[in-house]
């Protein structure tokens, strides 16, 4: 996704969604089929759908808050990073 940006400008939506779907739609392609037989349902578009709905809050957290270049700049992102470590 790119080199990691950091700036006291703070996003109030994400600039990077194109790439967040990008992402989400190359997991599901790779992941579809078994999904589909693991659930049992025959159709695709039923199974993209939940598919979505059981794993996309995963994916855009960990790209939101793990990943994305721009998720120190960003106010969406902030909910999902990671803890700061303890400073014990």
């Amino acid at each position: 996704m790119g080199q990691e940006v950091r700036s006291s400008e703070m996003h109030e939506e994400c600039t990077r969604m194109r790439d967040l779907l990008v992402v989400q739609k190359q997991i599901i392609e790779r992941h579809i089929d078994e999904h589909k037989w693991f659930q049992h349902i025959p159709e695709k578009d039923e199974a993209i759908s939940d598919f979505l709905q059981k794993f996309g809050w995963i994916m855009r957290e960990l790209i939101c808050g793990y990943i994305c270049p721009e998720r120190f700049n960003c106010k969406i992102a902030q909910k999902y990073l990671p803890p700061k470590p303890d400073p014990k």
